[in-house]
C-alpha cells in the first residue's frame, strides 16, 4: 500500500506519518510539506491514500483532494486538521475520513 502524508508543519508531519506507520507498518509512506510536492510526485508514482491538512499556505487539502480524485477517483483521502468547518466538504466529495488533530494512531 502506497500512502502520502502531507502537513505544511514539520512536527505535525512527523506525528502523522509515526501514527500511520504504526497502523500500516508494511505500507510505502511518503511525507510532503507542500501540496505542489505532491502533484510532481504523482505525475510519476500512485497512491492508495493520501493523508491531507486542510489549512495550509499555498493549496489547501481540500482543493489538492478535488486534484487527486479528478487523477483518480478511487484514492482514499482522509483529512487531518485542527478545524471542524471542513467536514461537509470533505465528505461531499467522498472522503474516507476526517480526523482531528493531534493524530494518533487510535484515531
Amino acid at each position: 500500500m502506497r500512502i502520502i502524508v502531507l502537513d505544511d508543519e514539520e512536527l505535525a508531519l512527523e506525528s502523522m506519518m509515526d501514527a500511520v506507520r504504526k497502523c500500516v507498518p508494511d505500507a510505502d509512506i511518503k511525507g510532503f510539506g507542500y501540496a505542489e510536492d505532491v502533484l510532481e510526485y504523482l505525475e510519476d508514482n500512485t497512491c492508495d491514500c493520501a493523508f491531507l491538512d486542510v489549512e495550509m499556505s499555498g493549496m489547501n487539502g481540500v482543493d489538492l483532494a478535488r486534484l487527486l480524485k479528478e487523477k483518480d477517483s478511487h484514492i482514499n483521502i482522509i483529512f487531518s486538521t485542527g478545524y471542524t468547518e471542513y467536514r461537509g466538504e470533505a465528505f461531499d466529495m467522498h472522503a474516507s475520513g476526517y480526523i482531528l488533530k493531534p493524530i494518533t494512531p487510535e484515531k
